[in-house]
């Protein structure tokens, strides 16, 4: 799923506006966004993942957060969030790649995710 630069900006000056943008996205794969601007960036996730019946978790899901197809942070293993400041160039590409070796987190709508990126830290 890709989000091109400028979604959700409000089609204004940098310093009026400022972008934010909220993203959901279900199961393994990839989500990609363009920043706009040149300037300070945060990139946060939380996930919804299987667990097994009493609580005791079931999911090795790891985030991998790629800038420009360069791997900027990856997260633990069955962690339900995550959070990593950047710095962005205008047109850089941010991206979130979901992964797993565990049978749950590969059925389908098995695993959620609602990321947010925005300038600022």
């Amino acid at each position: 799923m890709a989000y091109s630069a400028g979604a959700g900006s409000g089609g204004q000056l940098p310093g009026s506006s400022g972008f934010n943008q909220t993203i959901q996205s279900t199961g393994l794969g990839t989500t990609s966004v363009t920043v706009p601007y040149t300037g300070s960036y945060f990139v946060e996730g939380t996930f919804t993942i299987p667990t097994l019946v009493g609580g005791a978790g079931a999911s090795s899901l790891v985030v991998t957060v790629n800038q420009n197809g360069s791997p900027v942070y990856t997260g633990q293993a069955g962690a339900e969030g995550f959070y990593k400041d950047l710095s962005c160039t205008a047109a850089d590409v941010i991206t979130m790649v979901l992964t797993s070796a565990a049978a749950p987190d590969a059925v389908l709508n098995s695993v959620s995710a609602t990321y947010s990126i925005g300038q600022g830290q």
